[in-house]
C-alpha cells in the first residue's frame, strides 16, 4: 500500500470518528452546536488525527480507543483555531 493510500484509510477512519462524536456530543438543534459541527466537518488534512491512528497501529494499540482520541484531538485543534480568531485574541479576518 502506498503512503497516500494508507493516509486515505486513516483519514476515512478519523472522519467517521468525528462524525460519531458530533452525533453524540453536538445535538443539531443548538445553533452553537451547529456552528461547531460546521467548523469540525469543514474539511482539512486532519494530520493530527492521522498521526494518532498511525502511531496507535504502529505500537499495536487499541484502534477503537485511538479513533475516539483522534476525534478529540481534532476537536481541540478546531477549538484552538476558533479561539485564536476571537476579537480579544488576534482579531484577524484571514487565516
Amino acid at each position: 500500500m502506498t503512503y497516500q493510500e494508507q493516509y486515505d484509510v486513516y483519514l476515512a477512519r478519523a472522519r467517521r470518528a468525528l462524525e460519531e462524536a458530533c452525533r453524540r456530543y453536538l445535538p443539531a438543534e443548538s445553533q452553537v452546536c451547529q456552528a461547531a459541527r460546521y467548523s469540525l466537518m469543514g474539511g482539512g488534512k486532519r494530520v493530527r488525527a492521522v498521526l494518532v491512528l498511525s502511531v496507535c497501529e504502529m505500537l499495536g494499540g487499541d484502534g477503537a480507543a485511538a479513533e475516539q482520541f483522534a476525534a478529540a484531538v481534532e476537536m481541540l485543534h478546531c477549538y484552538s483555531l476558533i479561539h485564536d480568531d476571537l476579537p480579544c485574541m488576534d482579531d484577524d479576518d484571514l487565516r
